[in-house]
């Protein structure tokens, strides 16, 4: 009766469960299927945030996010955070001569 029942199996039927990989057959998992479903997602702005709102006593106020983008789109940086701080760089002419720390310092022709 055994061998009746193996005759109508498939070859693949017929083999060990162990020489089957699973792990081939799911081909939603594989690389390029993936790689197409990041291809068809909408794109935000990497910029864009969400504001939270703050009440009543709402600040008119630049966030952080919106000085960035000032500065993005400006292509200037603001380098307040930096005004009192030592210069160390080599380049003792790249800023000018108002930011020289020391004017006593030689000039590096920069």
């Amino acid at each position: 009766m055994d061998d009746v029942k193996r005759k109508d199996l498939s070859p693949s039927d017929a083999l060990a469960p162990e020489t089957h990989n699973d792990e081939q057959d799911d081909e939603r998992s594989q690389a390029q299927t993936v790689a197409d479903q990041a291809q068809e997602q909408d794109r935000d702005d990497p910029t864009a945030s969400t504001r939270v709102n703050r009440g009543i006593d709402e600040s008119s106020e630049q966030d952080l996010v919106d000085h960035m983008r000032d500065m993005e789109s400006s292509g200037r940086i603001d380098m307040n955070a930096y005004r009192g701080e030592p210069n160390l760089d080599d380049n003792e002419d790249k800023y000018g001569k108002d930011n020289k720390v020391d004017p006593d310092l030689p000039s590096d022709g920069s």
